[in-house]
């Protein structure tokens, strides 16, 4: 009877696992037919992926010794050593100046393990272990549910400009284009919108996605919209599960687990429905899920390095290196990111000094993961003279309290019954430390303090990769609540924070369970806890699901190829035309003036907010340098004036009645004035210096006389 049940078990749960297979299938197919993602550059994208990153990190992660670690560990740290290794080939072309190592390393690499896994007669290869049953329900809908999610916020919102009459745009994706763009010519990076001025940013996911863009002509708006989404499921999704498989006391409950995370909606701060750590990690805005992955992976692999040295193993050495790499990538991909988790190491390794629980000879191979974020740091995202736009004070305290849309009725209330300043601050420190958590807020706190306690106090085991969570917790949130780091981007420090939180929750929850078996207190201890957590998830998914549902809407508006017009925050097919015409017709050098520069209805408009200076579309798809558009993201927000003196410099290349507008562009360099009809009302600009080389309805493009 039992054997029958187990059957129908089996059967009906690979019947979940189908539908979930056809579900992502079917959303893949809805990105192709319906949003125009073109299925040629799908399949350039995947091919490089799989022949340049996937199998040859693959590759290493065999030399290092982890094929015995699990599935998804292999498939995540070979991805990022696949990354990793792409980097740094990356500027060994650059300073080669021929990109023929980059061409070849990856297939050569990917032939040599198929030809080793070919040959080889172990019973622990890739192919043989996997399994499509042995895969958690949990986690087929954990990654369906992730997909959804990536995809409503990326290419469901995204309509090709080559079919669509007018297609919106976020800037900060703009800007990562345009950043890709620029990558794909050399390194450093030098400004897509102004010629001479070179970024200081985090550049590695970047730079990763740039590579098949000057080897095979793939288009970054493509990879940003359309594989983004993909590549984001895949890498965050394995990682998480990974992290979860590795460090946890249940390693069976690990999709249950990413699950849970998912739809606990942690970080809610901008509005009740919407997790600021979902839009930040998992839309492609800003590469921060990438940075998170990596530093997960890094933090399994340094307890697999102290593991091997604990037990004299000879792969230490290896997973030493494959552990800096990762925290190297990390770095370069999120620099916050990369400094919490080397942080986080040095923490770890003195706390076990000093409680002599680790040997001081381990400061030695730390010495080198340092050197590499360094490395990183200083000479990639910090070189001297780079442009960026930090805010000029280092510390600042709680700011980042600022964008919760809490705080100003908070505030008001507690001013109202008469709660004095020194109180008020630690009440809004508690109520944003219970929407950064969510439903993990009560075990987190009870269950750091208990396992700081028992550890201190030598009644648990000092483990450093657990440890290493902790540490990594700590420091990502304070870091977060003191830092001003680039506006509100001290927010990256806590991504990493609240991402690790839950493990710290589950830890805490598993504990409770083991007391559970002895203890008939701790026993219902834990019982009202999963009562509390159980409650919370309702209200929480609730309001996950309802984001969702407000999501799925404006998917389908914008899946009409002939949308409303969204004057600034669109590019028509005629603009659309008219950048293409420029990519196809100009020199790669050329420095073009655009007036288009508001992301903002012009009443709206603040030369003193850079964010309002952001429209880099021209820049994108015209491949082109651009003279104002994206000087404000390039520009401190101090420096204003800078700006305004640009824009007011540029006003005069579009003044009919300045005879001497030939001799300003030339001054400037610029080569082409660009000039926005959906936006202006200029007369014609012909004349000596300005010939009309391209017009439409919506664009003309004239060339300065030489």
């Amino acid at each position: 009877m039992n054997s029958i049940s187990n059957k129908q078990s089996v059967g009906s749960h690979n019947v979940i696992r189908v539908i979930c297979l056809i579900m992502i299938m079917v959303m893949v197919a809805i990105s192709i037919l319906v949003y125009g993602a073109p299925i040629g550059q799908l399949a350039i994208m995947t091919a490089y992926f799989l022949f340049y990153v996937q199998l040859p990190g693959l590759c290493i992660t065999k030399w290092a010794g982890l094929n015995e670690g699990h599935i998804s560990t292999m498939l995540i740290t070979g991805a990022f050593s696949g990354w990793a290794l792409n980097i740094i080939l990356y500027f060994i072309a650059d300073m080669m100046e021929n990109h023929i190592v980059l061409l070849i390393m990856g297939p050569l690499m990917s032939l040599l393990l198929i030809g080793m896994l070919i040959h080889s007669k172990k019973q622990n290869s890739l192919s043989r272990r996997f399994r499509p049953s042995r895969l958690s329900i949990a986690l087929c809908f954990f990654i369906l549910i992730v997909l959804l999610y990536c995809l409503l916020e990326t290419q469901y919102l995204y309509l090709s400009p080559a079919i669509s009459d007018y297609t919106s745009m976020n800037a900060d994706k703009a800007y990562h284009m345009g950043l890709i763009n620029s990558l794909s010519h050399d390194y450093p990076l030098e400004s897509p919108w102004i010629t001479g001025v070179t970024i200081n940013y985090h550049i590695f996911s970047e730079m990763m996605l740039s590579i098949p863009v000057r080897l095979f002509g793939a288009e970054s708006d493509f990879a940003t919209q359309s594989f983004g989404p993909l590549l984001t499921t895949y890498i965050f999704g394995t990682a998480y599960y990974s992290f979860f498989k590795e460090m946890s006391n249940k390693p069976k409950r690990a999709g249950l687990y990413c699950l849970i995370v998912l739809l606990s909606n942690i970080y809610v701060t901008r509005n009740i429905s919407t997790s600021i750590a979902y839009i930040f990690a998992l839309t492609n805005d800003n590469s921060s899920g990438y940075g998170i992955a990596a530093a997960l992976v890094a933090i399994v692999l340094f307890d697999k390095w102290y593991k091997a040295t604990a037990n004299g193993d000879d792969k230490q050495w290896k997973l030493l290196i494959l552990c800096t790499a990762i925290a190297m990538l990390a770095t370069g991909i999120k620099g916050p990111i990369g400094a919490v988790t080397v942080l986080g190491i040095w923490s770890t390794v003195v706390l076990g000094i000093i409680l002599r629980k680790i040997s001081i000879k381990n400061i030695l191979p730390l010495l080198l993961i340092t050197a590499g974020f360094l490395l990183v740091y200083t000479f990639v995202l910090g070189s001297k003279g780079q442009s960026n736009a930090s805010g000029n004070s280092v510390i600042a305290f709680a700011k980042i309290v600022d964008i919760a849309f809490w705080k100003k009725p908070l505030l008001a209330s507690l001013k109202s019954i008469g709660i004095p300043k020194i109180i008020r601050y630690p009440i809004m420190l508690l109520v944003f430390a219970i929407f950064f958590l969510s439903i993990f807020f009560v075990p987190v706190c009870i269950g750091y303090i208990r396992e700081l306690a028992l550890v201190l106090t030598g009644r648990k085991e000092y483990e450093p990769g657990k440890v290493l969570v902790y540490a990594e917790f700590a420091i990502g949130f304070i870091a977060m609540m003191l830092l001003n780091y680039s506006g509100h981007s001290q927010i990256y420090f806590g991504l990493l924070a609240v991402f690790l939180a839950p493990m710290i929750a589950f830890w805490f929850l598993e504990d409770m369970e083991e007391l559970g078996q002895t203890s008939e207190r701790a026993d219902g201890v834990l019982g009202f806890c999963v009562i509390v957590m159980a409650a919370m998830m309702i209200f929480t998914t609730g309001a996950f699901a309802t984001y969702m549902y407000r999501s799925v809407g404006s998917a389908i508006a914008n899946a009409n190829p002939h949308p409303k017009e969204s004057l600034y925050m669109s590019v028509s097919k005629d603009e659309y035309e008219a950048m293409e015409w420029i990519e196809d017709n100009t020199e790669e050098d050329a420095l073009l003036a655009t007036d288009r520069y508001y992301s903002v209805d012009p009443a709206k408009y603040s030369y003193e907010n850079r964010w309002d200076n952001r429209f880099f579309l021209y820049g994108v798809y015209a491949n082109r340098f651009i003279y104002i558009g994206g000087s404000g993201y390039n520009m401190k927000q101090s420096e204003w004036p800078k700006r305004k003196e640009m824009i007011e410099t540029n006003e005069q290349l579009y003044d009919a009645s300045n005879e001497k507008r030939g001799d300003l562009a030339r001054e400037l360099g610029v080569d082409y004035v660009v000039v926005s009809k959906r936006f202006t009302q200029i007369p014609s600009l012909e004349n000596k210096d300005y010939e009309l080389c391209y017009s439409n309805e919506d664009v003309d493009v004239y060339k300065i006389a030489e």
